[in-house]
């Protein structure tokens, strides 16, 4: 089924019915939620969270068959689980070269933000394979406007049409452009910081790395969110949580997966960064895991690669989690309590980036918490 086409009025009321759905009392959940699930320590995943989990997996692809359906339904869902977050916010479409031509780029900039300030370049998710500044509005809205940060949503191209190693090599085109011509983006030099989720956090790390080792303008800071680090290695939560949590990591790696692809250059650290055999310098990072997402341990496992070359690294597992949350943070609260800490964790980064006098502005104020 692919999602209706909404203009802004319509996906607002969309996501207002989500809201108030995943606001129902647990009862009337339930039969949405599917069985319940514990963490390893006896933790049931709440309600809402069951449901938002079972609605990303049948967003995903079986198989490569599937691609065009889910690329739209991706492009029309992004406005719709946005809502009404930072419409404050002012958001201009725009394009950046790329590695062999122009790509789509979007731009969120809070209203009391600085002129030049601080500025997070951000890469989408979604396996290399889907995605784009449409799917991930309500990712980068959330973080603009929680965090008080600028944040330029970059595309690239996407695998299997184009092979490895288009996607990185767009990300250190598009991460270039913008360290070279700040100006254009409201840009303080040398407060510029690269970020990602999942597939994006791989590239965000890319970027990071290759600046490390060409001696490029290097990001003040980075935030991976459950970022894909490993592509061929081996980790128990990869075995615990592969198949009912979202990801099927055999629709995904397996002989006739999603990603078949580029698992041929699982060992290149443009695609694995973990693999990459200097990692010390690396600027300060920030990484966020899922407890129940099959790429915890690789993130984590990255974190401890980096904090053992003296890195600067900051691990937050959210424990009751899983891959994808937050792309829900806009409609469910146990997402929007975790993204609204990373964005906390992104202004307090991107304010240390600044001079002493310009510390003291902060973001707007966040959610009542909960336990994540």
């Amino acid at each position: 089924m692919v999602a209706p086409r909404l203009g802004a009025r319509g996906a607002r009321a969309a996501s207002a019915m989500m809201r108030g759905a995943l606001r129902l009392p647990a009862p009337l959940l339930r039969p949405l939620a599917g069985p319940p699930v514990r963490t390893d320590d006896g933790r049931e995943l709440p309600v809402s969270s069951r449901v938002v989990m079972r609605l990303i997996q049948r967003s995903m692809p079986t198989g490569l068959h599937d691609l065009v359906r889910l690329r739209t339904d991706s492009e029309r869902g992004g406005p719709i689980l946005a809502g009404n977050e930072g419409r404050d916010l002012r958001i201009t479409d725009l394009t950046v070269p790329g590695a062999d031509g122009p790509l789509r780029a979007r731009l969120y900039e809070p209203p009391a933000g600085r002129d030049p300030g601080p500025l997070l370049v951000f890469f989408h998710g979604g396996g290399w394979i889907l995605g784009g500044v449409e799917s991930h509005e309500p990712v980068c809205r959330f973080l603009a406007a929680r965090s008080g940060v600028r944040v330029l949503s970059a595309e690239y191209r996407l695998a299997p049409e184009h092979g490895f190693p288009a996607q990185s090599d767009d990300a250190l085109a598009v991460f270039r452009h913008v360290t070279g011509n700040p100006a254009r983006f409201g840009a303080a030099p040398g407060r510029i910081a690269v970020g990602g989720d999942s597939a994006g956090g791989n590239l965000a790390a890319a970027v990071a790395h290759d600046a490390l080792r060409t001696g490029s303008a290097p990001p003040a800071w980075i935030l991976l969110i459950y970022p894909a680090t490993d592509l061929l290695g081996e980790y128990a939560s990869r075995t615990a949580y592969g198949k009912g949590f979202v990801i099927d990591t055999e629709t995904w790696t397996g002989p006739e997966g999603l990603i078949t692809s580029l698992v041929p250059y699982g060992e290149d650290p443009r695609l694995s960064v973990i693999r990459d055999p200097d990692v010390a310098g690396l600027p300060p990072t920030y990484i966020a895991t899922g407890g129940l997402d099959p790429l915890r341990d690789e993130g984590e496992a990255y974190a401890e690669r980096l904090r053992a070359a003296g890195v600067d690294v900051t691990l937050r597992r959210f424990d009751l989690l899983f891959h994808g949350f937050a792309s829900f943070a806009c409609v469910e609260r146990h997402c929007r309590a975790a993204l609204a800490e990373v964005a906390r964790e992104v202004r307090r980064a991107m304010a240390a980036t600044a001079p002493a006098a310009a510390q003291a502005a902060t973001g707007p104020a966040d959610d009542t918490e909960v336990a994540v």
